[in-house]
């Protein structure tokens, strides 16, 4: 069986944007085992946080680690459509090095979570950062919690 090839290259690590209407998280390592794959099946939780004007998502599942996902508004090509739109999709990718698709899961979720999420975005796009600020933010929140204690700032629970 031919597998789906991811059409963007990254690298490996953790990535996400909001490309063609929906969220893209992608986790791309070297390899995937069918025994993580299997793990992922059951369910998989992904947050979404918002503390100090920076949107977070943090995925939980399985056997992989708890990874976080940080989003600016402000950077996205497709912000327009983001904000207009009433309900919002997520899509998690596991890639391996060879860029094959080895999971994918989607999920659209309800109005009101959409709403929750958008109400925070927007909030976020109304921020004055300075030039380099928000990667500094970044940095700072990186640095005093690790991807799972995130979830403390969560203001959505998705099950996946």
């Amino acid at each position: 069986m031919k597998k789906e090839i991811f059409p963007y290259d990254v690298e490996i690590g953790t990535v996400m944007d909001y490309v063609e209407n929906r969220f893209m998280l992608v986790i791309k390592d070297e390899y995937w085992t069918e025994e993580e794959l299997n793990l992922l099946k059951g369910s998989i939780e992904v947050n979404f946080c918002y503390t100090q004007n920076t949107a977070i998502f943090v995925v939980e599942g399985g056997d992989i680690d708890s990874s976080d996902f940080y989003f600016n508004i402000q950077d996205c090509d497709w912000k327009d459509d983001l904000l207009c739109s009433s309900l919002i999709d997520i899509e998690l990718y596991l890639v391996d090095a060879k860029n094959e698709v080895c999971f994918k899961k989607r999920k659209t979720l309800n109005q009101q979570d959409s709403a929750i999420i958008l109400d925070c975005l927007k909030q976020q796009n109304e921020v004055k950062f300075m030039p380099n600020e928000y990667e500094i933010n970044v940095e700072g929140i990186q640095n005093a919690y690790d991807p799972f204690e995130l979830v403390k700032f969560s203001k959505v629970n998705i099950k996946m």
